[in-house]
């Protein structure tokens, strides 16, 4: 049976789109914001999102709760809403993190919320957040996850990956090294490139002998702009995933490294209708202005991670 009323936390440029999508095949999409910046809140409302005055309204109304947040505030609202629970009036609560979070995190949000009695289900987003209901895939995992497939009724695809409560973010963290690997390399590339005039000879022949993947990353890097703190934080959730398991992780690390460069040059600002800022070209250039991967400004690129508070 479909989902009647769903909660997302919270309303960044993902939860926008989900709740836009849910929103115009009937649902009644519900948040909890008060502890959110005013950018998050006119998302919300430009979404149709309703706001509830509490986690404990949010909780005790919504069937289904699906946790989109940066990876280290994953467990802090998984912890929310278990606190919600415990008093609240809702049994048989769905908990979705859909969040690029480690294996081992996802066993810490299972482990806070089974007390509370909260049926959780690791998730995870493979897709663009414009492209919801237009083939951006959600992968779950665990033993409630295919109770997650009600969503297909709202054109979100879902795919079970197994019975495991961490499986999808092993999912989720390994996918991201490719994607977040090729956005760190593309940038590093490219900023080569500017400095020695051959931008447009450079892209070209990356076409010519690798067809349509960087017009395939392009927007990605766009969004850095905004996201790049966001996915320097997922190829550190990478790396620990490797090291925790016994395996040493070089790329990732390199990644991060890049990816904490653009996002200490503070080139761009969140919209409340989740839209990014121009094309690759402008973005390259902005990069380049601000003195991405120059030596005698790596002074002004030290990063220290955001509140997020939007």
């Amino acid at each position: 049976m479909a989902f009647r009323k769903i909660g997302i936390m919270s309303i960044g440029e993902m939860g926008f789109h989900w709740a836009k999508l849910l929103k115009s095949h009937g649902v009644d999409v519900l948040t909890y914001d008060k502890d959110r910046g005013e950018l998050s809140r006119k998302r919300a409302e430009n979404a149709g999102v309703r706001s509830v005055a509490s986690m404990t309204e949010l909780v005790d109304q919504a069937e289904l709760i699906v946790s989109i947040v940066v990876p280290f505030a994953a467990l802090k609202v998984a912890a929310k809403v278990a606190e919600a629970a415990a008093t609240g009036a809702r049994k048989d609560l769905l908990f979705l993190d859909a969040n690029a979070i480690s294996p081992m995190t996802a066993d810490e949000i299972a482990n806070t919320l089974k007390p509370a009695s909260v049926n959780f289900v690791d998730g995870c987003i493979i897709g663009g957040a414009a492209k919801m209901g237009k083939g951006t895939m959600v992968y779950v995992s665990g033993p409630d996850a295919a109770r997650l497939q009600a969503l297909e009724a709202f054109n979100i695809p879902v795919k079970v990956l197994g019975p495991n409560t961490n499986q999808a973010s092993a999912f989720k963290v390994i996918y991201a090294g490719l994607t977040k690997g090729l956005q760190g390399l593309f940038c590093e590339l490219l900023m080569g490139a500017r400095r020695f005039g051959l931008l447009n000879e450079i892209r070209a022949q990356y076409e010519k002998s690798f067809p349509g993947l960087l017009d395939h990353v392009s927007s990605s890097i766009v969004g850095l702009r905004i996201h790049a703190a966001r996915r320097a934080e997922e190829m550190d959730e990478l790396k620990r995933t490797f090291n925790v398991h016994g395996l040493n992780s070089f790329m990732a690390p390199a990644a991060q490294k890049v990816l904490e460069a653009i996002a200490a040059l503070n080139t761009g600002t969140a919209t409340a209708s989740g839209a990014r800022q121009g094309d690759l070209a402008e973005a390259l250039e902005v990069f380049y202005d601000k003195g991405l991967l120059q030596l005698d400004s790596q002074s002004n690129n030290s990063y220290s991670s955001p509140s997020h508070k939007t």
